[in-house]
């Protein structure tokens, strides 16, 4: 089996947008939330709820590899990029509780 950086299973379910798995638009958003451990990933496009998908965070890695080097994204955080070719801005989630940071 070829490495998975993420510690979570290559099979736990995260969300994600129609806009990335059908019009293959970049990840320019990421969430990672303390609450429920639960991981987002989406686009830059404006969002209804009837645009969230559910995907496991393995077939996401395999669309976009880029996003592995947010593994360690903190619990209660988030990151984001202009495109597919910029640098991970990463920050605290507002109003979203978060481990010390050490």
């Amino acid at each position: 089996m070829a490495y998975f950086p993420f510690s979570e299973r290559r099979g736990m379910l995260c969300f994600t947008c129609c806009h990335v798995l059908e019009d293959n638009k970049p990840i320019t958003f990421v969430t990672h939330h303390f609450d429920d451990n639960n991981w987002q990933f989406i686009c830059g496009s404006e969002h209804k709820d009837t645009d969230a998908v559910i995907i496991s965070i393995g077939e996401l890695c395999e669309l976009d590899p880029s996003i592995e080097e947010l593994c360690d994204l903190p619990v209660g955080s988030f990151a984001n990029r202009k495109n597919k070719n910029a640098k991970w801005m990463t920050g605290k989630l507002p109003d979203e509780q978060s481990y010390p940071i050490r």
